[in-house]
């Protein structure tokens, strides 16, 4: 039985100067030191997916400082947007791994063995919360009907939950009971990756298990009832698929090296 092994990164927050800091959090070093990590540890991934906010900015130039650091990943990255993207930005630089045309929607789809992985676009252009309407049901059903695999994965940047914080949680996704019917209705959605709240959390609606996955840069807080940031490592989540099911962590770069300012 083959295991697919797939890298989530999530919530970058690159800028196109290098030295430029996010709430003190030099964003670029951190992605750097994350990938090092990784190529140096010796783990090999079949998949990498990026969940979003690739760039703070959404400029040419920080996307391309992205595709830059993750040469080694180039042939295997499947990507969807955050509220930090610009869908046409994005697609100017990574035209080779993304399809369609400029504000289209930012999708993926591959066979992970008896798996379908789906990205779901959440973005919504000039806003932080996102949203999923009915024709992104419409698509996810679709693809799952097309595959007619044993089991679904998605992907996708703002968690269709809430995680109990009184600051993200308005800032989250709009359309979500539309999710949640799916999630009931479709047995097979197993597994559901996101970003957006810089911080580890896991829910589970119907059959489906739900979780989020640290920043490679700046670390969130769900405490309080405004923007909390915490002095934590970087992280990165592993995703294990096997004809049997799943099994995911939440890795850490080894120390804290910067602390967070407002």
């Amino acid at each position: 039985m083959a295991t697919v092994r797939i890298l989530q990164l999530s919530d970058l927050h690159v800028f196109k100067d290098p030295e430029v800091r996010l709430k003190g959090i030099p964003t670029r070093e951190l992605l750097e030191d994350v990938v090092r990590q990784i190529v140096e540890s010796g783990q090999s991934f079949d998949h990498v997916v990026v969940t979003g906010d690739h760039t703070h900015d959404e400029l040419p130039a920080s996307y391309q400082a992205v595709r830059r650091i993750f040469n080694p990943w180039l042939d295997r990255l499947s990507q969807i947007p955050g509220n930090h993207d610009d869908r046409t930005v994005l697609r100017s630089v990574f035209g080779d791994r993304v399809s369609g045309v400029g504000q289209d929607r930012i999708t993926f789809a591959f066979k992970a063995g008896m798996w379908l992985c789906l990205g779901v676009d959440t973005h919504v252009p000039g806003a932080v919360p996102g949203r999923i309407e009915s024709d992104q049901i419409d698509w996810i059903r679709q693809q799952i009907q097309w595959a007619n695999p044993d089991r679904v994965a998605l992907f996708m940047h703002h968690p269709p939950v809430d995680v109990g914080s009184l600051w993200m949680d308005p800032i989250g996704l709009s359309g979500k009971e539309l999710l949640h019917e799916l999630f009931k209705s479709e047995r097979r959605i197993e597994l559901v990756c996101c970003g957006h709240v810089h911080h580890e959390f896991s829910s589970q609606v119907g059959n489906a298990k739900i979780f989020t996955t640290p920043s490679t840069g700046l670390q969130f807080s769900p405490a309080g009832s405004q923007p909390t940031f915490v002095a934590a490592p970087p992280g990165y989540r592993v995703i294990e698929l096997t004809d049997e099911g799943f099994s995911t962590t939440v890795c850490r770069l080894p120390i804290t090296r910067f602390s967070p300012v407002t």
